[in-house]
């Protein structure tokens, strides 16, 4: 074990999104073992706070389900991928034709916007912008995400339905399950965390069957298979606790004892 990645949501942090102090003593042990620490997460980089606990050890994150690699010690973007303002158009404009009910936000990394009514979980966060579509497009662009949702469709049936509409135009997953509504999020084409992964191990001479990765969501899926050992939380998405193994519940702390076994072994 060379290098230890984790998303966050769900994976690393507890349910109070914190990160259980059992796992910043492993991250930290991994640490003085020589083992780095990189965070691979959907959320944006101005939504990092909750690594105040680890930010000395000067972790790399992979943010905004890749499109973004972010020094956290210095609060620099060291790349990004994005999406113009008419790619932007036109991939909302084949989505809407196609999925009755949905409305869009738009992620810039630095600045998000809703349409007005999307049923977003952040849609009450100071400096959200609720605008028409077309306004948002215009301000808040370039963008590294773009989020389809929808009250009538699970996130998995809209995960597929949008898959469908964009075609090779979007990589879209999804990073929730829950009965409230639907949200898929579109990155630029081939933007994963895998992909991002790739790149950063790729910088520090880290060979993938030498990566220990953590998830539980659709999106962490590529990351899972490229590292050579991936685990899921107890109360990760179905389709990944069939294929990988388990660690326990986010909020026991099962990242970091899953940490110290391998240390040991």
């Amino acid at each position: 074990m060379r290098l230890i990645v984790s998303d966050l949501d769900g994976t690393l942090l507890g349910p109070d999104g914190t990160i259980p102090a059992v796992n910043v003593a492993a991250i930290r042990e991994a640490h003085e073992f020589g083992v780095p620490f990189v965070v691979a997460t959907g959320r944006p980089v101005r939504w990092l706070h909750c690594l105040a606990p680890i930010a000395d050890l000067r972790p790399y994150v992979i943010a905004s389900n890749g499109a973004v690699l972010y020094d956290l010690a210095s609060s620099r973007v060291l790349s990004v991928h994005h999406f113009d303002a008419d790619a932007v158009g036109a991939i909302t404009s084949e989505i809407r034709s196609a999925v009755a009910g949905v409305t869009f936000g738009i992620e810039r990394g630095d600045l998000f916007g809703l349409e007005p009514g999307s049923p977003s979980e952040h849609s009450d966060f100071p400096g959200v912008l609720h605008l028409p579509l077309a306004s948002l497009i215009e301000r808040v662009t370039p963008a590294v995400k773009v989020l389809a949702y929808c009250q009538g469709l699970g996130c998995d049936a809209l995960a597929s339905a949008v898959t469908a509409a964009v075609g090779g135009r979007a990589t879209v997953t999804s990073s929730l399950v829950h009965d409230e509504f639907g949200l898929a999020e579109l990155s630029v084409p081939g933007v994963t965390k895998a992909t991002a992964l790739a790149e950063l191990c790729a910088e520090l001479d880290v060979d993938a069957s030498e990566v220990v990765a953590f998830g539980d969501m659709p999106n962490d899926a590529e990351m899972l298979d490229w590292a050579g050992r991936g685990y899921v939380t107890a109360d990760a998405h179905p389709s990944l606790i069939a294929r990988f193994p388990g660690v326990g519940a986010c909020g026991d702390g099962g990242v970091g004892r899953m940490i110290r076994t391998l240390l040991i072994c």
